[in-house]
């Protein structure tokens, strides 16, 4: 037993304690994308109970993100504990980032870890849209700009949620409108076959009584004409 414990323990990696709401472990953030997911995750916490804990560090070795996000909010304790029913009980979420090593496309990590008392609101469809919508800031590793704008859709769902308005965080912008490909009707397209087929079938029925036209121009013909005198004369012979 304390062989496994000793191996937990070293398998672990090493957070610091919490600073704030915003640990930049990493030292990647910008001081205004800072102040703005401080304000954000303050009043979310406010008027929701809701606990958002922003975690960024340099590295995590051979460690899954997932791992290491659920062991931040275990050992830091985010959200807020209470009894059973308790709207506000475990709603914590864990927002780690590992940034790129050596500015690397595709070796760094992300991973939002949520509680259980918000994956009613935030489930695993969802906080993979706020992923996905992070991904092209942290790509250019433009990594305050990415975690303030999934701060603000995560805080965003916490709003809806519970009925509360968000002063600090803007309501996310609307996604693109995309141009209507709508199908036609059973009833359209019953009659767009059948005039396809009908269309079909005089098409054919022109083309044979074209045919037999020709045909019966040709057997009238005398000989001669049909092999290309005008005249109906047959050409002299010569000896």
């Amino acid at each position: 037993m304390l062989q496994l414990t000793a191996l937990l323990l070293v398998a672990q990696v090493q957070v610091p304690p919490p600073r704030g709401y915003v640990n930049d472990f990493a030292g990647v953030l910008d001081t205004a994308s800072v102040a703005h997911m401080e304000a954000v995750i303050a009043e979310v916490r406010d008027k929701t109970r809701g606990e958002i804990a922003v975690v960024t560090l340099p590295d995590i070795g051979d460690r899954p993100a997932s791992d290491v996000a659920l062991q931040i909010g275990r050992q830091w304790g985010v959200g807020a504990k209470g009894e059973a029913g308790d709207p506000g009980k475990n709603l914590g979420i864990v927002v780690l980032l590992v940034p790129q090593k050596d500015h690397r496309p595709g070796t760094g990590q992300l991973f939002i870890a949520t509680g259980r008392g918000a994956e009613g609101f935030l489930p695993d469809a969802r906080v993979g849209r706020i992923r996905d919508a992070m991904t092209p800031y942290l790509a250019r590793q433009e990594y305050g700009a990415g975690l303030a704008y999934g701060v603000d859709l995560i805080a965003q769902a916490f709003a809806q949620e519970f009925g509360v308005t968000l002063n600090a965080a803007p309501p996310p912008s609307p996604p693109p409108a995309q141009r209507d490909v709508s199908f036609p009707s059973g009833a359209t397209l019953f009659w767009i076959i059948f005039a396809i087929v009908l269309l079909s079938r005089l098409a054919r029925r022109v083309r044979s009584t074209t045919r037999g036209r020709v045909r019966a121009g040709h057997q009238d013909q005398p000989p001669a004409a049909a092999h290309g005198d005008p005249d109906g004369a047959l050409e002299p012979v010569v000896p």
